[in-house]
């Protein structure tokens, strides 16, 4: 009955560190989407800033071309910085609102690993508890 016991708990012991490994893994994973969605968020940002410059490089060139400059030009010009802004503050909020979502699940699983951990030794508790009520009367005196 005592080895019964004692494999029981080995396996609980074994069971609960699997599902706290298993959580901390999905939780590194989620670290990593963050930082992913990080890089991303970066790059959009920079992808817009070069695209604006571009496109505010053109007015200019276009503008000295015609040789003038005026207030329909500068129309332009700020119509189109106006946007680029609104992009880029978008694309912050993206960035941000993913980020959040990723170490959210990150937290989420660390939790649900240390919830089934615990799950897993009631389980076991239980489950020798049952065995010990279910063998002592059958198991001699002396091995008990």
């Amino acid at each position: 009955m005592k080895a019964l016991l004692a494999l029981q708990f080995l396996t609980t012991v074994s069971n609960m560190s699997a599902a706290r490994a298993e959580a901390q893994g999905a939780a590194a994973m989620a670290r990593s989407q963050a930082e992913n969605a990080k890089l991303q968020g970066l790059e959009a940002h920079n992808k817009r800033m070069r695209d604006l410059d571009v496109l505010l490089s053109t007015n200019n060139a276009i503008a000295a071309y015609l040789g003038r400059d005026d207030r329909s030009m500068d129309a332009i010009r700020r119509r189109v910085e106006q946007d680029a802004g609104t992009d880029v503050s978008r694309i912050a909020v993206n960035t941000l609102a993913n980020v959040g979502t990723s170490l959210l699940e990150a937290n989420i699983a660390l939790a649900r690993g240390e919830n089934r951990a615990r799950s897993i030794l009631l389980d076991g508790l239980s489950s020798g508890y049952s065995n010990y009520l279910r063998f002592k009367d059958v198991t001699p005196k002396g091995e008990v």
